[in-house]
C-alpha cells in the first residue's frame, strides 16, 4: 500500500511506490499480507546508494566468509539475534539451538568481523550491514563493486 497521491500523476506515483515496496518486502522475506510503503522506506533509502551498501556489506560482513561452511549460518544467527532484541535465549529458541551455541556464534562473529554484536554502537553497524546483505541477496549473490 502506497501513500495517497492526487490526480493522474499521483496515481502513477502511488502505483510505482507500491510496486517498489512489494519488491523490497519480497526480497527481505516479509510475510505480512499488507505491506505499507512507509514500512520499507528505510530499506529503499539504503538501496538508493548501491555502491555504499555494497561497500558496507563487504567491509563489515566480509570476514564471515572465513567461517567454516561460509557466512550463511553466522548471518542467519545475526538476523535472528537482532529480530529477538539481541537475546541469546530468544535467538536459540528461534533457531532451535542451545544458548551456548548462540553465544559461541556471537563471539565468532565478533572475531571474524571485528564488530561486537553486544556493543550498542557496533550493533547498529552490524544490523545495517545485515539488512544490506538481505537487500543484495548476499552471500547467495556475489557482491558486485559499483565502480
Amino acid at each position: 500500500m502506497s501513500r495517497p497521491g492526487t490526480g493522474p500523476s499521483g496515481i502513477v506515483r502511488s502505483y510505482q511506490e507500491a510496486s517498489r515496496a512489494l519488491d523490497v518486502a519480497h526480497r527481505l522475506g516479509f510475510t505480512a499480507s499488507v505491506v505499507r510503503a512507509s514500512d520499507v522506506l528505510v530499506f529503499q533509502v539504503l538501496e538508493r546508494d548501491r555502491a555504499a551498501i555494497t561497500d558496507l556489506v563487504s567491509t563489515v560482513l566480509g570476514g564471515l566468509e572465513q567461517a567454516r561452511g561460509g557466512p550463511h549460518t553466522l548471518l542467519e544467527t545475526l538476523a535472528a539475534y537482532f529480530a529477538t532484541g539481541c537475546s541469546n535465549t530468544g535467538t536459540a529458541r528461534r533457531l532451535g539451538l542451545g544458548v551456548r551455541t548462540v553465544g559461541y556464534r556471537i563471539a565468532r562473529i565478533h572475531q571474524l568481523t571485528g564488530y561486537d554484536p553486544t556493543d550498542p554502537d557496533q550493533r547498529y553497524v552490524l544490523q545495517t550491514a545485515v539488512l544490506g546483505a538481505r537487500l543484495l541477496a548476499w552471500p547467495t549473490t556475489p557482491l558486485q563493486s559499483a565502480d
